[in-house]
């Protein structure tokens, strides 16, 4: 990526993270979704993306979280940002009252990324436990 492309995407980036500092969960969300349509191929879309998500959970709209963690799964698959998708995305769809989709990304988080961080291995495991998958 060209430099003053990634100067360029950098400031949406540091809005949204402050933004989610200062628990502006709607702001941060508008930053984040900025940075995705301006930049939707930069490296630091699918984190954006996953942030996106987040904002969703953390206020409780289970539903728009699990669409905001499954077009960022299935769009930056590569993402270092990836298993924590997928994470969320189960947890999301529990919250919906959807076991069986909700084990099924966690079971596919065990598959796809058995070299994910170990915090996110644990908190699956726990997750399936939890949910009986």
């Amino acid at each position: 990526m060209p430099l003053a492309k990634a100067r360029r995407c950098a400031p949406s980036s540091s809005r949204g993270y402050g933004a989610l500092l200062q628990k502006d969960y709607a702001g941060a969300e508008g930053a984040f979704r900025g940075l995705v349509r301006a930049y939707p191929d930069d490296p630091l879309a699918g984190n954006a993306q996953y942030w996106i998500g987040e904002t969703y959970y953390v206020r409780g709209q289970y539903k728009n979280a699990a669409d905001a963690f499954l077009k960022g799964y299935k769009k930056y698959k590569s993402s270092e940002k990836a298993p924590d998708t997928l994470l969320r995305l189960g947890m999301a769809l529990a919250e919906l009252g959807q076991k069986d989709a909700a084990c099924s990304a966690l079971n596919e988080l065990r598959t796809k990324y058995p070299e994910a961080p170990e915090h996110i291995r644990e908190d699956a495991s726990a997750q399936r436990k939890h949910f009986g998958c």
